[in-house]
């Protein structure tokens, strides 16, 4: 590269560094009071409401915490709606209907204008502030937001690629198993994911809880678990909740996108966020500013160093607290094209691979209604009787 290419590139990098702090000042700037509205915590683990106080612990031990209805809780309704009006056009109560209103390309286009726009930075960055206040002193939010509509499977399977050419997997599409760091993000992540629309089993988000301490092997291309690794589904959370409703979840929970097996597109709004200074990838430094004692910090230093130090492991394939329950399916006989299972007395014949991606359903697991879940995307296969 020669000297004015040089000179250019670095000219480049300043002049988007100044742009995006004058944005995150101004999202600063109007960032709304939340702190006078009271929320309640449920935790997946003990079953029960859990004090706020306890909140930020139960996550640290890779507890998922349910907060219901967040949106009305916060009064935050006719923010949502002005968004959904500014961006698509529609009616907030009509996302879930998006697909039957736009084609893929149009909704493309007004996902990625909502993704880093001003009005959604400062509904996600106020709701993540107000969640943690509680608990620190300095609060680091990270100014990238992702207004998921995850679109019913039928719409979206001939225009995955598509998709992912324009704004990446899991937006649009199903996301496989994976961990956040993956993808760079801050070793000491926290998620915060809430549901715009109904998230259930048939399009909903799955968690494997406690598993921040499981490394398995993962594709470093696809940023997603490697194939063979097993993600236990039949022990995995997963959600059941209604529209205005959220999560709170360590970010190195292994966990991913159900496959939208609904006739609705799922809107979900995910955020992320850090109760110490983020720890970034050796890789990568994502968008976070700091608020402490009403004040803004835009984390200028590490920005412009990148001085990130950690890499995610990848060595494991099994996850032992998970192998002790003995969830595992135990073939009666299995080749490349099919395997047969036990089903409740029954004889029955199942795929080798899932239709969805091919996955291997080795690493399955059968449900409660003898169902076999696929390891990445909990797509629900039934066998057929074998004669």
């Amino acid at each position: 590269m020669d000297i004015k290419k040089k000179l250019r590139k670095k000219l480049g990098f300043y002049y988007r560094f100044i742009k995006q702090y004058h944005k995150n000042k101004s999202v600063f700037n109007q960032l709304i009071d939340l702190q006078r509205h009271p929320l309640s915590y449920y935790s997946h683990l003990q079953q029960q409401e859990i004090a706020e106080s306890d909140v930020i612990r139960a996550v640290e031990d890779g507890d998922i915490i349910i907060v219901k209805d967040l949106i009305g809780q916060l009064h935050l309704g006719d923010k949502f709606q002005a968004l959904s009006k500014q961006f698509f056009d529609l009616d907030f109560d009509q996302l879930g209907d998006i697909h039957t209103l736009k084609n893929v390309e149009q909704i493309v286009d007004d996902a990625l204008a909502v993704r880093h726009s001003v009005p959604s930075l400062i509904l996600q960055s106020s709701i993540m502030k107000r969640l943690l206040e509680p608990h620190v002193k300095a609060s680091y939010l990270e100014l990238m937001p992702n207004l998921r509509l995850h679109l019913p499977y039928a719409k979206v399977k001939a225009h995955e690629q598509y998709v992912e050419s324009r704004m990446g997997r899991g937006k649009l599409n199903p996301h496989g198993q994976h961990k956040d760091s993956w993808r760079y993000h801050p070793k000491n992540t926290i998620n915060v994911w809430v549901a715009l629309s109904e998230a259930t089993d048939k399009n909903g988000l799955s968690l494997l809880p406690q598993s921040a301490d499981y490394m398995p092997r993962f594709d470093a291309k696809l940023q997603e678990i490697a194939s063979g690794v097993k993600t236990y589904p039949s022990q995995q959370y997963v959600t059941d909740l209604t529209c205005g409703d959220a999560l709170i979840f360590k970010a190195e929970l292994v966990h991913g996108s159900v496959i939208n097996m609904s006739k609705r597109t799922r809107v979900a709004l995910s955020m992320r966020c850090t109760t110490t200074e983020p720890q970034f990838h050796k890789r990568v430094v994502y968008n976070y500013i700091k608020v402490e004692n009403g004040q803004f910090d835009n984390l200028s230093k590490g920005k412009l160093t990148a001085a990130g130090e950690f890499e995610p492991q990848s060595t494991d394939s099994i996850f032992e607290p998970a192998e002790a329950k003995n969830t595992s399916i135990i073939p009666v006989e299995y080749d490349d094209t099919q395997i047969k299972l036990n089903v409740n007395g029954q004889l029955k014949t199942f795929p080798r691979k899932c239709p969805h991606a091919g996955t291997d359903l080795l690493n399955g697991e059968l449900n409660d209604k003898g169902q076999l879940l696929c390891p990445s995307h909990r797509m629900c296969i039934a066998g057929k009787p074998c004669d």
